[in-house]
């Protein structure tokens, strides 16, 4: 039924990655920063206005650190340090509401159980606000915070699925504006449409395995939802939520461990739209976006690796190996654009690794037609309808992967094998009743063609998610 496709056609909708563009500039030795335990780095914020940079030097479990040190990214040194809590591990920098300009900076203190404040102009330590123990375990252990409500809303992974509220006219832990996520682990929040949008962690009753998803927590209470992406259970891996950002036209990017290798894009409203697929499998941990938000960097824990990501064509078009750059580095742990180059946290190592003459992203031709899907995160025994709609002849087609592919000579991202599920002119659409049985955290794809017999052209790809 598909006319074959042009090799050029083929090319310019899905082209290879290119060889690595970025040049390693250097790393910033943290070595010998704070309280003498290992100035291993983890979160890190920055504020581009000003040439900053802000690094949580937590150190390891043989030796928590204290201190966030302050980077100047014009020089690429070490200014001061700021001493804070027993392992620090996220920072957010809060902006004054007049000027719009950040001028406090918070970190959360993991062992310690608690946020520290500082003011930016000076380093000057303004409060350190103890966070509440609902295990009696000695810490909450916090670990994600964002700006928002009352102050800032700080993430635990105790378990409790706690989001505390800071109310930052007293300074202090506000009850009644605090949320949770039922009982989970959080990671790195985001504030979008006033809602905190939480990744997630749920292990298992026998910690054989786990889910990972989002929750988003509506303060007022009237719109809160929650999503699970991926599950597993004793196969040796343990899906988890890890961080998520907003881009400017209220979509979302949110990344985790075990994933698949895979990035989710949703609206604000956690409608589940596609995937992005790395070819590291491990999974990211931080990630970050450009500022003209045509590049996204995403943190491989497990192997050591970076990937950089075309938001204009949605594919990956880089890969760092940090074991064998320079020193050699470990860990990746979070990573921030500022001044055209890139910073990497190594949690494995005591160095901020930077990277310039970043790749350019190139804009694809784009998607053709329109894929229509009734839910996108339908329940098992719930039936579901997918349809295509374009010019000429369109044609449905669906997967279990997310691989870039060829059916036909037509590049599609269903991977090598999708099933085609039928052909019509102008409109094709199936409705399925998805089994009782199917497993929760299950991923199905879906991608139509339109014009098939002419000039064929894809349309967006579409994720779902077994609930």
């Amino acid at each position: 039924m598909f006319r074959i496709a042009s090799a050029a056609l083929f090319a310019a909708l899905f082209p290879s990655i290119p060889v690595s563009a970025q040049s390693f500039a250097g790393d910033i030795s943290l070595s010998g920063l704070g309280n003498g335990s290992s100035a291993k780095p983890f979160g890190l914020a920055a504020d581009p206005a000003s040439s900053r940079l802000w690094i949580a030097v937590a150190g390891d479990i043989m030796g928590n650190n204290n201190v966030v040190a302050e980077i100047d990214t014009t020089t690429d040194t070490v200014v001061r340090t700021i001493p804070v809590g027993l392992y620090p591990e996220d920072i957010v920098l809060i902006a004054d509401a007049s000027t719009g300009l950040p001028t406090i900076g918070a970190v959360t203190n993991s062992t310690s159980g608690s946020v520290t404040l500082w003011d930016l102009a000076s380093g000057v330590v303004t409060a350190t606000i103890p966070l509440p123990d609902l295990f009696g375990i000695g810490s909450c252990y916090p670990f994600g915070i964002v700006a928002g409500g009352p102050g800032l809303y700080v993430t635990t992974v105790d378990g409790s699925g706690s989001v505390f509220a800071i109310d930052l006219a007293t300074n202090a832990v506000d009850t009644a504006a605090s949320l949770s996520v039922g009982w989970q682990s959080c990671g790195r929040p985001v504030m979008a449409q006033d809602t905190v949008i939480v990744p997630t962690t749920q292990y298992n009753a026998t910690w054989s395995g786990s889910e990972g998803g989002l929750s988003g927590l509506d303060p007022t209470g009237n719109n809160s939802w929650a999503l699970a992406l991926a599950a597993a259970d004793n196969n040796g891996s343990y899906p988890s939520g890890m961080d998520i950002l907003a881009l400017s036209n209220g979509d979302l990017v949110a990344s985790g461990l075990d994933l698949g290798g895979r990035l989710y894009l949703l609206d604000g409203q956690g409608n589940l739209k596609r995937t992005i697929r790395l070819s590291q499998q491990g999974g990211a941990h931080g990630i970050a976006v450009s500022a003209d938000e045509t590049l996204l960097a995403a943190c491989d824990l497990a192997s050591n690796s970076v990937a950089l990501v075309d938001l204009l064509s949605w594919q990956e078009i880089s890969v760092i190996n940090l074991a064998s750059t320079g020193l050699g580095y470990a860990l990746p742990n979070d990573v921030a654009f500022v001044g055209g180059k890139l910073y990497v946290t190594c949690q494995g190592s005591e160095e901020v690794v930077i990277f310039d003459n970043l790749p350019s992203a190139t804009p694809g031709t784009g998607y053709a037609g329109l894929l229509t899907v009734s839910d996108t995160t339908p329940k098992a025994g719930n039936s579901l309808t997918i349809t295509v709609a374009g010019p000429g002849v369109v044609a449905l087609l669906v997967s279990f992967d997310d691989i870039p592919g060829s059916f036909n000579n037509v590049g599609f991202q269903l991977g090598l094998n999708p099933h085609l599920v039928g052909w019509r002119t102008a409109s094709f659409g199936q409705t399925w009743n998805i089994p009782p049985f199917a497993p929760r955290g299950m991923n199905l794809f879906a991608q139509g063609a339109v014009d098939v017999t002419n000039a064929p052209l894809v349309t967006e790809p579409q994720v779902l998610v077994i609930q």
